[in-house]
């Protein structure tokens, strides 16, 4: 009802705008044609976020230049997925959908960047069991969002991902990955940034601790859910961070609330470069959906991210 009405609104405000001929064009003013075209825009709309919910994702090619990135790192790639919300409306054949979409890439690492499940693991064990054929040369790394907070232990739900499905929880901590000839990169994850309100024991958003081996010589990658979250760890450190992965934003999700994000996030969605640093965001807009199973044109994505030299 709140859609329609905003439509409503909007189209009000164009035709009271418009300074033909009244007669000519009394009937755009009619206050039933205007109601006609809202609820058909409004079903229009709609209809289309429901299609782009329901088709298969599309994969998003990004190059990110790498300062000192090792020859032999060169062309290095990463599945970033954020915010499958698997969930009541996100089943078992939409996650097996994603999962072998991500495996046909065969990409050398996958970063998940929060907000995976959406409910009790009670309720969603056969939903998240294709996760168990997600593949990658060098793994799948975890960091959390916040819905991963909102349904019950958090710390069940990691130790799940890490048991069930050999998924690396990056719970304030790093990994190196090295090549044959023994260049690394550092891959780190933080917990989510909403972790600072709720006070969760042993779950807070550690940037410092996160990094702590890391080498400032050695191309660094850090997984942090919420962009608000990423701006403040550039704000409070100084260590080498040349990636951060991030999602959460939906990039809007839809257009009648994409200023509303615009407004609430310091970065909405896409690559970005951080002034007076040598760091670089990508903000993913989404692999999913949250709440109402519609989205923008083509804004259910995969990104496939190639480091370069």
């Amino acid at each position: 009802m709140g859609f329609f009405l905003l439509i409503l609104v909007l189209v009000e405000l164009l035709t009271s705008r418009w300074n033909f001929w009244s007669k000519f064009f009394a009937v755009f003013r009619s206050r039933k044609f205007n109601t006609v075209l809202s609820l058909l825009l409004a079903l229009f709309l709609t209809g289309a976020g429901f299609t782009v919910t329901r088709s298969a994702p599309v994969v998003n090619r990004v190059n990110i230049k790498i300062r000192d990135l090792p020859p032999s790192l060169d062309g290095f790639t990463i599945v970033l997925l954020t915010d499958i919300h698997i969930g009541p409306t996100v089943d078992q054949k939409r996650v097996k959908e994603i999962v072998e979409k991500t495996n046909a890439l065969h990409a050398d690492m996958v970063a998940i960047s929060g907000d995976l499940v959406d409910g009790f693991l009670s309720n969603l064990v056969q939903p998240t069991l294709p996760l168990a054929k997600l593949r990658s040369k060098y793994g799948v790394y975890y960091a959390t969002g916040n819905h991963e907070y909102y349904y019950g232990d958090t710390n069940e739900w990691l130790h799940y991902f890490t048991t069930k499905f050999n998924i690396t929880v990056l719970h304030n901590e790093n990994r190196n990955l090295c090549s044959s000839s023994g260049d690394c990169i550092c891959v780190a994850g933080v917990d989510d940034f909403f972790t600072e309100k709720l006070r969760i024991p042993g779950h807070h958003m550690d940037a410092e601790r996160a990094l702590s081996g890391c080498s400032e010589t050695q191309p660094t990658i850090l997984l942090v859910h919420q962009p608000n979250g990423a701006s403040k760890i550039l704000r409070n450190t100084k260590k080498r961070i040349d990636l951060i992965l991030s999602g959460h934003t939906h990039a809007g999700q839809f257009y009648i609330v994409w200023f509303l994000a615009y407004l609430k996030n310091d970065f909405l969605y896409g690559h970005y470069k951080i002034k007076n640093r040598d760091t670089q965001i990508y903000v993913s807009s989404g692999v999913n959906y949250w709440g109402p199973p519609v989205k923008m044109l083509n804004l259910c994505e995969i990104t496939l991210l190639t480091l370069r030299a």
